[in-house]
Formats: structure tokens, sequence, C-alpha cells
């Protein structure tokens, strides 16, 4: 097969950075190949794509050694208008690249740039954006579109010049299942009837690993595996090491000493039925969990009404909300349901048109300094020059309630972040970034924190640290509402789940009662954990997580275990 990008040797460090960023890199990837790359936050992924379209080094400072050659040319030989057109990468946060107000200019800018005929623009503009899942909205405008639809906007873009080579960091990160799921389809059929060869960097790789044909994981700026998809379901020890997340059917299969030949449920049934015959004993009733006593109210949401466009309809249609102190709730739903507004109206940045809102008894009118809330684009809270300064910038300036200064330092090492005290924030990964700014408010102790998907860019690990900070507030009377489109660690960690669609709350229960709604979760653009959908198929269960499955088929299915 031809060699469409070829690194020898390539190493690379960015200016002012004492830290090598890539090391030694040797990669061949073929015309036609479907790759995921993947590995540990801040490994060097992002910056690998860079250079493949020569953003590195001509448009970022550093040192580059080494040769990298796209479609035969010296990317130091050549421009970055140029590389682009055989490479296109779709950048981690949509909103560095989306430029333009409207959906059909922002797709057509390269085209227009390229002396295209404005009849074929439009034709193709349309094309692509039927591809994307944006169909029909040429005219509408960038900044109604949600965090997901932002992602759909971004690779439509990079995919309208119709480019050899597909770079995509984190193309699904905001996205909920259903549409993550249609974009990866759309990524496959791209690459086996176009020809398009797809480099996917991504955490989320449960989801993108059963898509792609080669896998390779990298660790502090080096190339640590690589192989076909079949030797990744077969290794799942390389990439559980890193903190990184397999699909739950394999893992379940690891777990059970079975080598899994896919990640299907119906896979992992077969290998599982016929090795665990007995498993399909029906579990003992999961004991209901004593309710406490109540607590006060901290979040109180009544009949609230919105919408940006008068013309439209609402984006908030009726919510009617409460949450307690102590309670840790995940907020879900397709992109577009409200959920980012409706916390925008909780912590005071959105002004209530019809209905109220109240904080521990009081109408919420503006910025409550007794809110935390990250925000989906963690870029929009950083302005500090080190790390440092931003995560004790709340406390400097009295948002800390009398907190000791130095109290953030055990933080920022339990966030995964020590040694990074005097690092520039926005030179950070995004995982890193995102990090920070929950760091930031932490450290202050406002009496309600906010997430807006913080799970985005981190690897399993990192995702652990966050929920175990985040769990401990809520333990010592803080209330945490986290937004996100994760359904496993929604299965994992969530007390309450509360699922938006059409400005609607259309479930508020826990997770098992939430997960096994399947016609609701379609609707929202949900789906349940596979380990969900394997405990049901192998014994009629509701398990949300692997060790639940693992136990139950370890249990019941020992004495018959065929080996």
């Amino acid at each position: 097969m031809n060699t469409i990008i070829d690194c020898r040797n390539v190493s690379f460090t960015y200016q002012n950075s004492a830290t090598p960023s890539l090391i030694d890199i040797n990669w061949q990837i073929n015309a036609g190949d479907f790759i995921l790359c993947t590995g540990p936050t801040g490994c060097g992924k992002s910056t690998l794509l860079k250079a493949f379209n020569g953003l590195i080094p001509h448009e970022i400072s550093g040192t580059l050694q080494g040769s990298i050659r796209v479609n035969g040319v010296d990317s130091l030989q050549s421009s970055v208008a140029d590389l682009s057109r055989t490479v296109s990468l779709m950048f981690q946060n949509p909103d560095d690249q989306i430029f333009s107000t409207s959906i059909a200019d922002e797709v057509g800018f390269a085209l227009e740039n390229m002396g295209m005929d404005p009849a074929e623009i439009r034709r193709r503009v349309a094309e692509t954006l039927q591809w994307v899942g944006l169909a029909g909205r040429e005219q509408g405008s960038v900044h109604a579109l949600s965090g997901g639809e932002r992602q759909r906007l971004a690779l439509a873009a990079v995919l309208a010049i119709r480019p050899k080579v597909l770079a995509l960091d984190e193309p699904i990160s905001q996205m909920d299942p259903r549409g993550a799921m249609e974009l990866l389809q759309v990524l496959q059929k791209l690459n086996t009837e176009l020809g398009i060869t797809i480099i996917v960097v991504e955490h989320r790789l449960h989801e993108v690993m059963p898509m792609c044909k080669q896998v390779m994981v990298m660790e502090e700026g080096r190339i640590a595996w690589q192989g076909s998809q079949q030797e990744a379901f077969c290794q799942p020890d390389v990439f559980l090491r890193q903190g990184l997340r397999i699909p739950q059917t394999v893992h379940i299969c690891h777990r059970l000493g079975l080598t899994a030949e896919s990640s299907t449920v119906e896979a992992a049934f077969a290998k599982i039925s016929q090795a665990y015959p007995g498993c399909s004993v029906q579990p003992w009733p999961i004991a209901q969990q004593c309710v406490a006593d109540p607590a006060e109210p901290v979040i109180e949401v009544s009949d609230l009404e919105f919408q940006y466009d008068q013309h439209k309809g609402n984006v908030l249609d009726g919510i009617n909300l409460t949450v307690r102190r102590g309670q840790f709730v995940v907020l879900m739903g397709n992109n577009g349901a409200g959920k980012s507004t409706l916390l925008h109206h909780i912590c005071g940045l959105q002004k209530t048109q019809k209905g109220q809102v109240k904080l521990l008894g009081q109408t919420v009118k503006a910025l409550d300094r007794r809110v935390g809330m990250v925000m989906q684009n963690p870029d929009l809270m950083l302005f500090n020059s080190t790390v440092a300064q931003e995560i004790s910038f709340g406390l400097q300036h009295g948002l800390g309630r009398g907190k000791n200064l130095g109290n953030w330092r055990p933080l920022l090492e339990r966030i995964g972040l020590g040694g990074m005290e005097d690092r520039f924030p926005l030179a950070l990964s995004q995982g890193q970034r995102v990090r920070v700014a929950i760091a930031s408010l932490l450290a202050c102790q406002p009496e309600i924190m906010l997430l807006d998907e913080p799970t985005t860019g981190q690897d399993l690990g990192h995702i652990d640290d966050i929920i175990e900070l985040l769990q401990e507030f809520a333990q010592t009377g803080g209330t945490v509402i986290l937004c996100t489109h994760d359904t496993e660690v929604a299965a994992r960690y969530a007390e309450r789940v509360v699922v938006m669609t059409g400005g609607r709350i259309v479930a508020d229960a826990s997770p098992r009662e939430v997960f096994s709604q399947d016609e609701m979760l379609s609707t929202a653009g949900l789906r349940p954990p596979t380990s969900l959908q394997l405990s049901r198929r192998l014994y009629g269960g509701c398990a949300l997580g692997v060790e639940e499955v693992v136990r139950h088929v370890q249990q019941t299915g020992l004495a018959s275990h065929a080996g």
C-alpha cells in the first residue's frame, strides 16, 4: 500500500518548554487506513496531528527534529496552505477554528478561497452538511449551535475540500452517543467509499475502536504500542495500564479469562454463555437503599421557559427541578436538549424570561459566588499566566470564604496537575485545561458546583480523580450537577440521573431505573451502557458496570466453567 504520511525520528519541543512533547516518532500511515490514536491526557497526540498538516513548525514555534513526508512532500518544504489540502485537521476545540457567522459561510470558506464555482460551492456545502447531520441548516447561526453541533460543523468545514487525509482531534467528545455513532459511521463511509485516510485522536476509544482498522497508543511523547483492531481486542492490558477505556464487552471477557474477537454484545454473549453455561441464573433482586431524611433544597427551578429566538421554539420548556444539599446529580440528553442553558440559568449567567430559579431560597438575579460553574469550553475561564495564579485567583480575591491560601496545592496533586504550577494554562492539553478550571473553583469551596462536560478530553484515571473530588465535595455538604453524554460515567458514579430532550425533563431517577428505559433513552439520543445490555442478554440483569457482570457470571457459572 502507498504510504501517505511517513514520520522518521520525529521529536518536537514547544518554545519555552524544557520537555519535548514528541520523542523519536517513527510511524508510517498507509493511504486508506482508519486509525485510532489514543493515550493518556497530555501524551502528545494533538501535537502529532498538528505536525501532519504543517502547523508545527510553520505556525507553532518550537524545535522540530526528524522528517515528516506528507504524500511524498517534506512538510518543512511546503506551506500549511498546501499541506492542508492533503491533511485537513479538525481541532480539539471547534471554537478554535469556527469564525464565520452562518453555517454555510463556515463550510464554504475554504472552497471560495480555492476559486470554486459558486454553484458547485452551494452543492458541496449542502452535500457535506447532509453527511454530518446538519442538512437544511445552511442559513443558521453558528452561535445557536450546541457544543456537539459545533463539532459537526467543524468536521464539515474541513471535509468540504475532500482531503486525502482527515485528522480529527477528539471529534465526538461533546456529542451524545447517538450523534457520536452517526458521525463515526460517516467517517467509516468516507474511508471505505471515498478512500479517505482517517486518523482519530480520541479518549472515547470504547466507541471508536470497533470502527477502526489500526490502533496506536502514545505515552509521554512516544509510541507505546501499535497494532490492528483485533490485536487491540486481544491485548486489553495495554490500554488498561494507561488508564484508557476499552469496550466494556471486551473488558468483561478479559476479566473472565476469555479473549474477545469483537466488541459486540452478541459476540460477548456467545463467548461467555459457552464458557459459563450456568450464568443465565436470574440474580437476586437488588435491595432498595433506605431513603434518608431529605436535606434542604439548594436549587429550585419552577416552570422555567426560555428561548434564544422568539421565532423558534423554547430551548427550555417548563423545567421543574429540585436538587437538595449533598446530592450528586448527572444531567444528560441529546445535543441541543437545553442542558447548558439550564446550567447557565442556575448560576445566573442567563437572565430568566419566564418561571423562577432559586438558590437556597433566594431568587437568582445575577451571578452568585456560592455557585462554581465549569463551562464546556474551559478557555473562557482561564486568564492568568500560570496554573498557580489561576488556582489561587479566587482565594486571593475573597471568593474562598476565608480559606487558607495554601490549601490548593494538595488539590493540584490529586487532580493530576502536580508539577505544573508554573505552566501557562492555555498551553496545556484540553483535558488538563478542564482540570485547571475545576481545581480553581473547588479551591474556593462554593456551595454548588455545576460542570458542563468535564470529562471531555480525560482518560479514565483522570475522570476517577475528578469524580472522587466531587464526591468528597458532596459528602461535606456541597451540591453537584454534572452534565455529560457519557453513560458509563453516569452509571458508575451518579446518585441521580436527570435526562432532558426538547427542552423538557423526560426522566429523573436512579441510574438503574433511567438506563432501563430503552424508549426514553432512544428519544434522548442515549444508549444504556453495554454492561447493562450484556447482563440483560446473559441473565436478564440490569448491571451498571463491568464488575457487576463479572461478579454475577463468576458466582453463578463457576461450577460449570468449561475453561
